[in-house]
């Protein structure tokens, strides 16, 4: 019998880090998200995940709509890769962890940002994490948003499925979607 945490506490456990950091997501800028879920990454490790890359922290950015404009979202992802009784090659279960920053169309962001391709950057250890932040640190949406307000910071929990062999997809091919076989 495994002592370790489920993972399906770790929104949980993600809001309470924030409450005895006296922070709040209202206001929270792109610099304290990443210091937060790098934090989290490295000290939470007792979840019960597969042993072998079942524990990752992606960074991306993308274009989204959730019912309120589109915006530009900067997310910060954990994803849980479950451990299951099935060995395949098939979809395996998993939780996902998302702190979405999402900023409003500014001239900024419209001329700065949207001409640049988006990308992901992801490790599977936190012996890896400080060359993500490095690679993040020199992305232009980094540079822009660094010193702006979000419109919206908000935090979700999904389960979702990963293929085995797709933990390290090319880095065009991730975004919103990092983590998740099943959409196109």
């Amino acid at each position: 019998m495994s002592m370790n945490r489920n993972p399906s506490q770790a929104e949980k456990d993600l809001r309470a880090l924030i409450r005895a950091n006296k922070q709040t997501l209202k206001g929270m800028m792109l610099p304290q998200a990443l210091d937060l879920m790098s934090a989290y990454y490295q000290n939470a490790r007792d979840y019960d995940v597969t042993p072998d890359e079942g524990d990752a922290l992606v960074v991306y950015d993308d274009i989204t709509n959730r019912g309120r404009g589109t915006r530009f979202e900067v997310g910060i992802a954990r994803l849980f890769c479950l451990p299951t009784k099935k060995s395949s090659t098939g979809p395996q279960p998993a939780l996902r962890l998302r702190l979405r920053l999402c900023y409003k169309f500014d001239m900024d962001v419209a001329t700065g940002i949207l001409p640049e391709d988006t990308w992901s950057h992801y490790c599977w250890s936190p012996a890896d994490m400080a060359s993500v932040l490095e690679q993040l640190s020199n992305e232009t949406a980094y540079q822009v948003l660094k010193d702006k307000v979000p419109a919206e910071v908000n935090i979700s929990l999904e389960e979702t499925t990963y293929l085995p062999t797709k933990k390290h997809p090319a880095s065009d091919a991730q975004q919103n979607w990092w983590g998740v076989w099943d959409v196109d």
